[in-house]
């Protein structure tokens, strides 16, 4: 049995380009096995994800606040 894994990152800039700061946000599915079917996999992953995606970004725009204030 074949399983396989997709990763997808985005890289941003955060605030003025002469503070050199970057964000990042990261997504991985791992373990989708080949050998069953595709569409019930990806529509659990994509539930979870939701609900994982919504709670990172609110830390991540807390931090990215954060940075903010503290460089200005």
């Amino acid at each position: 049995m074949s399983k396989v894994s997709v990763h997808l990152g985005f890289t941003f800039r955060v605030g003025p380009l002469d503070q050199n700061q970057y964000g990042r946000v990261d997504l991985t599915y791992d373990q989708i096995d080949t050998e069953l079917p595709l569409q019930p996999q990806l529509e659990a992953s994509d539930e979870v994800s939701n609900v994982v995606w919504k709670t990172i970004k609110g830390k991540v725009d807390s931090q990215i606040d954060e940075m903010l204030n503290e460089g200005g």
